[in-house]
């Protein structure tokens, strides 16, 4: 392999430097919606860059977020498959909860791990739009842009994502009331 010129390096250490300056944040939230657990997310975003950087080459100029995002969705796959592997072996009761009682959480811990939980039980495809959607606030044709498909299909997606949403927390708030009401 040839040495690259001093001005290619710098370039490309430059390339890479503001891909993650501009895609760090969005990374690490997509990562962590798409079910990366929080002590395993720095890890994660940590694993596309580094791919990032050993594929710069092959990401054509102006598309790095495109990279970025789909090797965050593979990276989240696989962690997630990990992690399914794991709890495979691990057959533990799933009613004993290692998070803090009610009264140590605030509103805010209850509802983003609401929104963990629903969002983990949410098709792939959806889930993706969803997120993108309503969490990051892009809009529809960006989103057609960056996931490869007809904005069309984000329409519908993101509709049937709503509609999945909708049901899986209204059905997590009913098991939990119910649970509540249980002593």
């Amino acid at each position: 392999m040839a040495a690259l010129p001093g001005n290619a390096v710098s370039d490309r250490k430059e390339r890479l430097e503001r891909m993650i300056r501009d895609d760090y944040r969005f990374i690490w939230r997509l990562l962590r919606r798409l079910g990366v657990a929080e002590n395993a997310v720095a890890d994660a975003v940590q694993e596309v860059f580094l791919i990032a950087a050993e594929r710069l080459a092959d990401i054509k100029e102006g598309s790095e977020r495109s990279f970025a995002f789909g090797t965050a969705l593979r990276v989240a796959q696989s962690n997630r498959r990990a992690l399914a592997r794991e709890r495979a072996t691990d057959e533990s009761d799933l009613s004993a909860s290692s998070l803090p009682g009610p009264d140590e959480l605030s509103d805010q811990k209850r509802a983003r791990d609401l929104l963990n939980r629903v969002l983990a039980q949410m098709p792939l495809d959806l889930r993706t739009v969803f997120i993108l959607f309503e969490l990051e606030g892009m809009r529809s044709p960006e989103i057609a842009a960056l996931v490869d498909v007809p904005l069309g299909t984000v329409a519908s997606r993101l509709r049937r994502a709503r509609e999945t949403f909708r049901t899986l927390v209204a059905k997590a708030t009913t098991v939990s009331a119910d649970a509540g009401g249980r002593k």
